[in-house]
């Protein structure tokens, strides 16, 4: 997989699971007792893809190097992109290699872009495939509901062909959503730290140093920054200096005690 080695390594991430099973005395139960649990939820595949490269990885159950994978390439990655990964993809991929008595990857930047859509945006939902659907950037892949998932714990080879191309699908789906939601990306690890002997400013989303300074920025009360707008037209991120201005006007006070 050719990169540059001065480019940040984003890997788009989404892994499929069982559901757990269990007896229950209701179908609507309050809760399930520890003790009903008959099997646990497990990971069933997982998909990945590296930004800059066409193809998609798939992984099953069953497969030989399963966890040993998905493991390497995490541990390769700076960054996961993911939707919902935060609370649910990633603790789960963890359990698993505990479980495995794997150790954990090198650290790596999270980039939930579930809470890029709940934190700046009014959706009547938050579904990947709603989003997505209303950004006009492609849909989930049609299946056959439950029924599938069913299908995939038993073992029919061609309920899992369906499950690998809904798999694959929503790791496509995930970098479209990321290229089109980058400048709303408010807590996104700083790309510039990965830009080799930068003679320019450079945009901490998109790793551009085609900036255009706009101003200053005042968010104190005597603290002022420079203010920048992203040129890239993939990402028009706005952008303000680390640093304070120098340039403060000595009419600007602050109260002492």
């Amino acid at each position: 997989m050719a990169r540059r080695t001065s480019d940040i390594k984003i890997l788009y991430l989404d892994i499929e699971t069982a559901p757990t099973l269990a007896y229950t005395w209701s179908l609507f139960p309050k809760y399930i007792a520890i003790g009903d649990v008959q099997e646990p939820g497990y990971t069933l595949c997982w998909a990945a893809k590296w930004e800059g490269e066409r193809s998609v990885e798939f992984g099953k159950i069953g497969d030989k190097d399963f966890l040993t994978r998905i493991h390497d390439l995490l541990d390769e990655a700076d960054a996961i992109v993911h939707y919902n990964g935060t609370r649910f993809d990633m603790p789960t991929l963890n359990r698993e290699f505990v479980l495995a008595g794997m150790p954990p990857p090198s650290h790596y930047h999270q980039i939930d872009l579930l809470k890029t859509v709940r934190k700046q945006f009014r959706f009547q939902s938050n579904k990947l495939d709603f989003v997505a659907q209303q950004l006009g950037i492609g849909c989930k892949t049609h299946h056959k509901g439950m029924a599938l998932w069913y299908g995939v714990m038993a073992g029919n080879a061609k309920d899992m062909k369906v499950m690998e191309k809904y798999n694959r699908q929503d790791v496509q789906l995930t970098q479209k959503l990321y290229k089109r939601l980058l400048p709303w990306i408010h807590n996104h690890p700083n790309v510039g730290m990965w830009v080799e002997d930068p003679r320019n400013p450079v945009c901490p989303n998109c790793g551009s140093q085609n900036l255009h300074k706009k101003g200053r920025q005042y968010n104190t009360k005597s603290a002022s920054y420079d203010r920048y707008k992203c040129l890239n037209s993939k990402c028009g991120a706005p952008l303000r200096s680390r640093l304070q201005s120098k340039k403060t006007s000595p009419n600007v006070l602050t109260r002492t005690n």
